[in-house]
């Protein structure tokens, strides 16, 4: 019976191979409205969080995307998250691209948004054997 919660992704972009890292996530912040089925960040907290990773990383990471919870086992976007990626990829990002994870209790799923095409695709999972 938790609230949802969620975050920004925060990485790198590696030269070699164009390969993505995301290394942290920002935690929930007082001013998020959390409430049993939604989540949505508030102005203050997540930014100031990127503020200081940039700073400790002397410019080398990027934000690269979104997180956060629902409360079923397998989670599927609402209408509501993917207007809110839609309107997150017009913004423009200098990664070219957005991530966007849900957790669910289960499972958790990944997307992948082109800033350039403004098109959002699932990632499968793959696990190695």
């Amino acid at each position: 019976m938790d609230k949802e919660a969620g975050g920004i992704l925060v990485g790198r972009i590696l030269v070699e191979g164009n390969n993505i890292i995301i290394d942290d996530i920002s935690e929930p912040m007082p001013t998020d409205k959390r409430k049993r089925n939604s989540f949505s960040r508030g102005p203050d907290g997540h930014q100031e969080y990127m503020n200081e990773s940039f700073q400790r990383e002397k410019g080398c990471c990027f934000y690269l995307g979104e997180w956060h919870t629902h409360p079923e086992k397998v989670p599927n976007p609402s209408s509501i998250d993917r207007k809110d990626w839609e309107r997150l990829l017009k913004v423009g990002f200098e990664s070219g691209c957005l991530f966007f994870i849900i957790v669910g209790i289960d499972d958790l799923k990944v997307w992948y948004g082109q800033v350039e095409k403004l098109v959002i695709v699932e990632l499968e999972r793959w696990v190695r054997k």
